[in-house]
C-alpha cells in the first residue's frame, strides 16, 4: 500500500503528538489527531478555571503542526504575550476561547479554526468531559495533570476523574477505521495514556493492536519517567488500557549492537517487534527529527 491515502488516526498530546502529525504531512498523508483534554497547566489551565472550557493548548498545537496556511494566520495561533495580565497565554488559545463562545461549542470552534488554518487533516478531543487526570506517586495521590508533570518520585498508577468520561464518537470511530495507528511520542502518563483512559476509547484502541504503532520516547523523562527503558514506557501504557498489544515500535537506534539486541529482547517479552532508527534531532536531547521520523515511518507504510 502507497502511503497516498492511507488512514492514519495519531493519539498523544502535547509537543510530542504534534511532532508525529508534522512528520506525517511530510508524508502527504492527512491524519487524525486525537488529543487529550487532561491538561489543566499554564494557558490553558487558566482557560479552564476562568471560563469553564476544554483546554486548548494541545489542540492548538495539533492544529498548528497540520496546518497548510503559511504567514499570518499560523503565526498568530502560534504568539504567546510574555507581559502583563496576559503573559503566558497563547493566541491560539485565547482565539479557540473566543471561537467557542461565538461558534456555540468547542467542537465547533476547532472545525472553525482547521478552515482558518487550512489544516490537512482532523483534530478531535477524546473526550468533551471535563476530566481531570489523578495518580499515585510515592503512596500520595496527586490530582492535576499539572502536577503530576512535576512529581520527582514514581508514577505508581494514573487514573481519570470522574472515571467514565463519553468518548466522542468522532474520535472511536476514527481509530476503527485507521489503517495505522499511532501512539506518542509524548509524556508517558501525561500526554499518552490520559487518552487510553476514556473507556470507549481505549476499548477501541485495544481492538485495533494489529495496527498501532508506539513512537517510543527517546531518553528517560524528567520527574514522572525518570529511569525508564523503552521496556518500562511500553508496560506503562500496556498497564493502563486493558487488552491493549503493542506488536511494532520505533526506537531511537542504541549506541552500541550489543545494548541494541538486549533492547530487542526486553521489548519482544513485551510482544513488540523494534525498528531502531536514528530519529533523533542533533543536538537537542529527547527531541524527535520530523523528517528523520518521516523517514522511519515511510517504512512501515
Amino acid at each position: 500500500m502507497t502511503a497516498t491515502g492511507l488512514r492514519v488516526a495519531a493519539v498523544g498530546g502535547g509537543h510530542g503528538l504534534a511532532v508525529s502529525l508534522t512528520a506525517l504531512r511530510l508524508l502527504d498523508l492527512e491524519p487524525t489527531a486525537i488529543v487529550t483534554v487532561a491538561d489543566d497547566g499554564g494557558s490553558s489551565g487558566r482557560l479552564r478555571r476562568d471560563l469553564g472550557m476544554l483546554p486548548p493548548g494541545d489542540l492548538r498545537m495539533a492544529l498548528l503542526a497540520l496546518s497548510g496556511s503559511a504567514g499570518t494566520v499560523a503565526d498568530l495561533f502560534a504568539y504567546r504575550f510574555a507581559v502583563g495580565d496576559l503573559a503566558g497565554h497563547s493566541l491560539g488559545n485565547l482565539v479557540l476561547a473566543a471561537l467557542t463562545d461565538l461558534e456555540g461549542g468547542f467542537l465547533a470552534a476547532i472545525e472553525t479554526a482547521s478552515r482558518l488554518l487550512r489544516v490537512h487533516g482532523r483534530v478531535l478531543p477524546s473526550t468533551l468531559a471535563p476530566v481531570h487526570l489523578c495518580g499515585v506517586v510515592d503512596g500520595t495521590i496527586i490530582r492535576g495533570q499539572a502536577n503530576l508533570g512535576r512529581v520527582t518520585g514514581a508514577i505508581a498508577r494514573i487514573w481519570l476523574d470522574p472515571a467514565n468520561p463519553p468518548a466522542l464518537p468522532a474520535a472511536v470511530a476514527a481509530v476503527q477505521e485507521a489503517d495505522l495507528v499511532l501512539l506518542g511520542p509524548g509524556s508517558t502518563f501525561t500526554s499518552v495514556a490520559p487518552n487510553l483512559l476514556v473507556p470507549e476509547l481505549g476499548r477501541a484502541l485495544a481492538a485495533a493492536s494489529d495496527r498501532i504503532v508506539y513512537l517510543c520516547n527517546l531518553e528517560p523523562g524528567m520527574g514522572e519517567t525518570l529511569g525508564f527503558t523503552p521496556a518500562a514506557h511500553l508496560a506503562a501504557m500496556l498497564g493502563h488500557c486493558p487488552g491493549l498489544r503493542v506488536p511494532r515500535m520505533i526506537c531511537q537506534r542504541p549506541p552500541t549492537p550489543a545494548l541494541a539486541a538486549a533492547e530487542v529482547a526486553e521489548l519482544g517479552r513485551l510482544g513488540a517487534e523494534v525498528l531502531h532508527a536514528d530519529v533523533a534531532t542533533d543536538g537537542r536531547r529527547g527531541h524527535h527529527d520530523p523528517e528523520r521520523l518521516a523517514a522511519a515511518l515511510k517504512a512501515l507504510v
